[in-house]
């Protein structure tokens, strides 16, 4: 039910907030008092046509909002549809600039007009001195049928459950074009998986074979400035270490007569158990650092054979190359086994069908049954209005297949 409504720069109304009760709800007033503004306020956030003609201030935009309360109205679905939020109470705001130009919203995300007029047609009904040509649209004759039959859980329940039913019968369809498509590519996707898998990548490894590599090629040059660099420390004549030992016996002999001296032996003494840490880590590294040509040459097809596949499938990385195994593995698994997950779907279409054909007879009595009520309401209420000789009968036709 409409619970407020919102009108800014519309019409003769520069703002107005008017609440609404449950239950009757009488809008009374003079000729030219407004009654019809609210009324044609209340149609824009139902979808339709807007005209900037009509502002209260030319300068302005419109904007008319309304709060609903849609519990009960079964429509969570056509949220979902329409990727909207579902909210017990919803908003539906419409905008129109000075220029025309029109903006729909629903709890607060942007529509189109079309999403709002739907959604507005099934919260809204508006009679007026027109309503009478509903009487020939079908839709609105079933309304009245269900209406009069008062069997909405299942009306709600069959029209859930043809839903899902239809989306069954796209994914088989889906799965049925998918099925021959991949039987007919098995033998592509097989030799690509097979490929793939038998390379036995792993995910990090390119990382791993590029650093192995360029160590590997550079192992001369490595291995020369390491003994350098531990030649300097401790090897040489005039080694750091060696030099820095001398430093410290010499304040050594001293810091008795100052303790500043003191400290600064004491600082040297730890310089000379760092630069030990250092000289073994490059000794340790220089001893396992080789000159494999071999090994080199293995590395270097690793990666070219990991470089081509990456260049075939398209990609920079081992971690895309497994995606895409993965996901060859499904299409042969698809491939092979299709026709299980197609009968298995059948099956459960064939039985979705039947629920619903049993929902959709007993909705056939439902409405069979109410059709002599409709038929005595409306010549009751003819009679009342003078026409008592008036003939009416309902004719129950079921729809072709």
């Amino acid at each position: 039910m409409l619970q407020k409504l919102t009108i800014n720069n519309y019409a003769l109304i520069d703002n107005l907030e008017i609440g609404f009760d449950s239950g009757l709800n009488i809008l009374t007033g003079e000729t030219g008092a407004g009654k019809s503004i609210i009324l044609g306020a209340l149609s824009l956030i139902l979808g339709q046509r807007a005209e900037s003609k009509y502002f209260f201030n030319q300068q302005k935009k419109c904007v008319i909002e309304g709060t609903f309360k849609i519990s009960g109205f079964h429509l969570a679905d056509f949220f979902e549809d329409n990727d909207l939020d579902y909210e017990t109470e919803t908003v539906l705001r419409r905008e129109i600039s000075a220029d025309g130009k029109s903006r729909a919203f629903v709890n607060d995300t942007p529509v189109n007009l079309t999403a709002l007029k739907q959604l507005g047609e099934k919260l809204i009904d508006i009679h007026s001195q027109h309503a009478t040509l509903e009487i020939n649209d079908p839709d609105f004759q079933l309304l009245v049928v269900d209406s009069v039959a008062r069997h909405s859980d299942l009306l709600f329940d069959y029209q859930t459950k043809f839903k899902a039913y239809k989306k069954s019968l796209s994914k088989l369809n889906q799965l049925i074009a998918e099925n021959d498509k991949g039987k007919a590519d098995l033998d592509y996707f097989q030799f690509q998986f097979d490929e793939l898998e038998k390379s036995a990548l792993v995910a990090d490894e390119q990382e791993h074979l590029e650093r192995e590599l360029n160590t590997l090629n550079n192992a001369e040059e490595i291995k020369r400035n390491l003994l350098g660099a531990n030649y300097l420390l401790q090897d040489g004549e005039a080694a750091a270490l060696t030099q820095l030992k001398e430093a410290g016996q010499a304040l050594g002999s001293i810091e008795k007569y100052n303790p500043a001296v003191a400290e600064l032996h004491q600082r040297i003494n730890s310089t000379i158990i760092e630069l030990k840490d250092i000289a073994a880590e490059i000794d340790a590294i220089e001893q396992h650092t080789f000159i494999d040509e071999a090994r080199a040459e293995e590395v270097n097809n690793r990666l070219s054979m990991i470089y081509n596949l990456q260049k075939k499938h398209r990609v920079n990385t081992i971690a895309e190359l497994l995606q895409i195994q993965e996901e060859l593995s499904d299409k042969v698994q698809q491939a092979l086994f299709g026709d299980e997950a197609i009968e298995k779907l059948q099956k459960q279409i064939a039985a979705d069908k039947a629920e619903l054909e049993k929902l959709a007879t007993q909705l056939s009595v439902n409405r069979k049954k109410a059709i002599p009520d409709i038929e005595k309401q409306i010549l009751v209420t003819l009679a009342e209005m003078g026409m008592g000789n008036s003939m009416l009968s309902i004719e129950q036709t079921p729809p072709r297949p």
